[in-house]
C-alpha cells in the first residue's frame, strides 16, 4: 500500500510551530492537527535554522571540526590496534622461549 505524500501550506506549518511553543503537550497538538510529533519538531528545526543562518553555519563548522578530530582519533586507534595485532602474531610464532622483556 503506497502512502500519499501530503503537503502543508507555509501558514499551516507556521501555525503548528507557534502552537507547539504555546502548548505543554506536543503529542496532543500533533493528534489534533493530524500530523506526527516528529514532523512538528522537524518544522521547528528548519524554522530555527532559517531564522538564524549565521548561527547554523557556525554550528555546522564546529561539528565539522569535531568530526575531523574524531576521525583522526579513530584512525590512530585503528593503527595502534593493527600494531598490537602484529606484535602478538610475531611473539606467538616463537618457539615458546622466554623473551625476557
Amino acid at each position: 500500500m503506497k502512502r500519499e505524500k501530503r503537503t502543508y501550506s507555509k501558514e499551516f506549518k507556521e501555525k503548528a510551530i507557534s502552537l507547539s511553543y504555546q502548548r505543554a503537550n506536543i503529542k496532543e497538538l500533533a493528534d489534533e492537527l493530524g500530523i506526527s510529533v516528529a514532523r512538528i519538531y522537524k518544522w521547528r528545526a528548519v524554522k530555527k535554522e532559517n531564522d538564524n543562518p549565521i548561527l547554523s553555519k557556525v554550528l555546522k563548522q564546529a561539528e565539522d571540526v569535531e568530526t575531523r578530530q574524531l576521525k583522526k582519533e579513530l584512525k590512530n586507534a585503528q593503527m595502534e590496534l593493527e600494531i598490537l595485532k602484529k606484535a602478538i602474531h610475531i611473539f606467538s610464532k616463537r618457539d615458546g622461549s622466554s623473551t625476557n622483556l
